[in-house]
């Protein structure tokens, strides 16, 4: 029996999720199994970046809708506009393409899919980490607003209602079943943000390469940061580690990849701004860009909501062998480092943190890459993403 999954998602316009994560994982999927991938992608990103999404799409054979967000008059009011309209969008989507499964990725596709009474398809949650705790940490969202207490009341009913719910740590899961008694620990699943194994990899001809383009020595030590910034990103944290660093080995450099080239150019003290490589780049050449590197940064604010969270980046900084620095208290994180050697972990609550992890620093740079790698195979690989989503949906049958 063929089975079509339709997945909903609602991003901002910098996020590469969806070329660089989702389409690549169910590409896998549907190629050797009886599902076929729709999705819907809410999303207000230029056409230059639509156009780069709907050629991956087209690349692995996945069916792609882009649905606008509107911004205007106010982006509340668009925001309502669009829910309204694509309530009726998704319905008739849903009918037409005879969708088996439907997968609204977590808060604002929830609310669109809970509007829509559910007949001849199953629902597999996508509740993604803890989105709504994760406004009221970094966003200011107050949890006796009428927006957290909508949006909670929307999640609970999603939650309660899906046939299925996946998420990115066994924490999260712990956390949405004690606050929710009747929710059953058993409709929940883990599914893994994996790489392309063959895409991320330690690779001597592109480390060159990139090195001579940035004008950058061998002997010159690189820590690189890769990702979107805000303020749950610990760049804090990061800039002070490398200036501590670059106090003792002056030949060193930052390497900072990312869509917030604002927010990273704002934060860099004057005298590290010649330390500093800031630049954004395409998917595709981020492994590439990623070999110059000797040291990688995974740091996060670990505030409640990032329980929930798998971040991509220590996945593509470990199938490559680089060892690298990670927050504490970050999803399943700590107990996946524990298993892999060459990583520090890296406790926000210890006053002496920065310097401690700048004594680290020397020990690090002498890691086996191959070694870090061959551990970090049995945790972050795209095959390991493509094997939990199939439990999940094993689950719906």
């Amino acid at each position: 029996m063929q089975n079509n999954i339709l997945f909903i998602t609602w991003d901002g316009p910098q996020t590469n999720y969806m070329e660089g994560l989702f389409m690549p994982i169910f590409s896998r999927i549907q190629h050797n199994s009886n599902y076929t991938f729709h999705i819907i992608q809410f999303t207000w990103a230029s056409s230059e970046k639509i156009t780069i999404t709907q050629k991956a799409a087209k690349e692995l054979n996945i069916i792609y809708t882009k649905r606008t967000i509107e911004r205007q008059p106010v982006p509340t009011i668009g925001n309502l506009f669009t829910i309204y309209n694509g309530i009726t969008f998704i319905k008739n989507y849903i009918k037409d393409y005879d969708i088996t499964i439907v997968m609204p990725r977590s808060t604002m596709p929830a609310i669109m899919v809970n509007q829509i009474s559910k007949s001849n398809f199953k629902i597999l949650f996508d509740a993604d980490g803890l989105p709504l705790e994760e406004r009221v940490d970094f966003s200011g969202l107050s949890k006796k607003s009428w927006t957290y207490k909508f949006f909670k009341y929307q999640e609970d009913q999603m939650l309660f209602n899906a046939n299925g719910v996946i998420t990115r740590s066994n924490k999260s899961i712990e956390i949405h079943v004690a606050s929710n008694s009747k929710l059953e620990r058993n409709k929940f699943s883990v599914v893994h943000n994996g790489r392309d194994s063959q895409i991320f990899m330690p690779n001597t001809s592109f480390r060159e390469s990139k090195r001579a383009q940035f004008s950058i020595s061998n002997e010159t030590i690189v820590f690189v940061y890769c990702g979107s910034l805000g303020m749950q990103y610990g760049f804090n944290e990061m800039i002070s580690i490398f200036s501590e660093y670059n106090k003792i080995n002056t030949n060193a450099i930052f390497l900072i990849l990312t869509g917030s080239i604002q927010f990273a150019n704002d934060r860099i003290p004057m005298e590290l701004l010649e330390k500093c490589i800031v630049k954004t780049v395409p998917f595709e050449e981020i492994p590439s860009y990623l070999s110059v590197a000797d040291i990688a940064f995974a740091i996060r604010e670990p505030k409640f909501s990032m329980q929930g969270v798998a971040p991509i980046k220590l996945g593509e900084y470990l199938l490559m062998g680089i060892p690298t620095f990670a927050s504490a208290g970050i999803g399943d994180t700590g107990q996946i480092l524990k298993k892999i050697p060459n990583c520090y972990l890296f406790d926000h609550e210890n006053e002496n943190q920065i310097l401690d992890a700048v004594a680290a620093v020397d020990g690090l740079l002498i890691s086996d890459k191959n070694e870090i790698r061959k551990a970090a195979m049995n945790y972050f690989t795209i095959e390991k993403s493509v094997e939990s989503y199939l439990n999940a949906f094993e689950k719906l049958q």
